[in-house]
Order: structure tokens, then sequence, then C-alpha cells
């Protein structure tokens, strides 16, 4: 049954779903950050950071895919305008 799981999961991550770990059922603990790579019209970089979290299961890290990232680049990206 858990191999089914990793397979469902790993099709829903191709299919353009969620990081496998979140379909499992897998805690996630805040890592670190990274720079959230916003580049502006003018060739500037943004400054904010953007929350990196490692997967209790199995150790995998999202890198910073995760709807918090997505919130701040959003932001970075309406300071610009």
């Amino acid at each position: 049954m858990q191999e089914l799981m990793r397979l469902i999961a790993e099709a829903e991550v191709l299919a353009g779903g969620k990081h496998k770990c979140a379909v499992l059922g897998h805690n996630w603990r805040f890592s670190g950050g990274r720079n959230c790579g916003c580049e502006f019209e003018d060739g500037s970089k943004g400054q904010c950071s953007i929350p990196v979290y490692q997967c209790d299961g199995c150790g995998d890290y999202d890198y910073g895919d995760n709807d918090e990232a997505k919130e701040k680049s959003a932001h970075c990206a309406a300071l610009e305008s």
C-alpha cells in the first residue's frame, strides 16, 4: 500500500500538483531561506528572502516552492510597480 501511495504522489506531481511529500502528508520544518529571485524590468534583483522547508519524512527540500514564498514574491513584484 505504501508503494501505491508513493506512485500516486509522483503521478500527482507530474500532473502539476503539489510536492509528493505534501501529497503523502509528510511534515515540513523550516530549514532556512533563499533570495526571492525576482528580477525587475530595469534588470535589478529582488532583495527579499523566501522560506525553504525540509521534509521530515524523506529529507527532501522544497527550495522555496511553497505558498508563503509565492506570497512574498508577489509582494516584492508589487513594490517594484
